[in-house]
């Protein structure tokens, strides 16, 4: 398995398993509208552990020699890293035109600023779906 497929398989299970449990913690608090500072607290620790997550994974491989030479990414892999973004935008810009264009003025603040991170989560799963697909079937220009 290639050193960047192990990575963003990394990454997509954090994902799953981090949003699935915030949202499940959101919509278990919703009918209760805990304060602010409680909200808050969720939506950091999710964050939180993500960046923990994104961090570890791209330092370790760096502490050896092998790793190291192994994280520079080639063409190929660039290639399908931009493939994998580019379709990660579009998703975004789909939830965003959403969260900023109609949500504003119908729904309560949390409610879009909890469609915005589900958006940004569908966007960074798409990504890593993409990366990972190219990696397995092939990359196609």
């Amino acid at each position: 398995m290639h050193h960047r497929e192990r990575i963003t398989w990394i990454w997509l299970c954090s994902l799953v398993v981090i949003f699935t449990a915030y949202f499940t913690v959101v919509v278990l608090k919703e009918p209760a509208d805990p304060p602010f500072l409680e909200r808050i607290r969720d939506l950091a620790a999710a964050l939180g552990t993500l960046g923990v997550i994104a961090l570890v994974t791209q330092a370790l491989p760096l502490l050896t020699r092998a790793g190291r030479e192994a994280a520079q990414p080639d063409e190929r892999d660039r290639l399908i890293s931009q493939q994998g973004a580019a379709r990660a935008y579009w998703v975004l810009i789909g939830g965003m035109i959403l969260v900023g264009g109609v949500m504003p003025f119908t729904e309560p603040t949390w409610k879009v600023v909890n469609t915005a991170m589900l958006a940004i989560a569908l966007a960074e799963a798409t990504g890593a779906v993409s990366v990972l697909l190219s990696y397995r079937r092939g990359f196609r220009a």
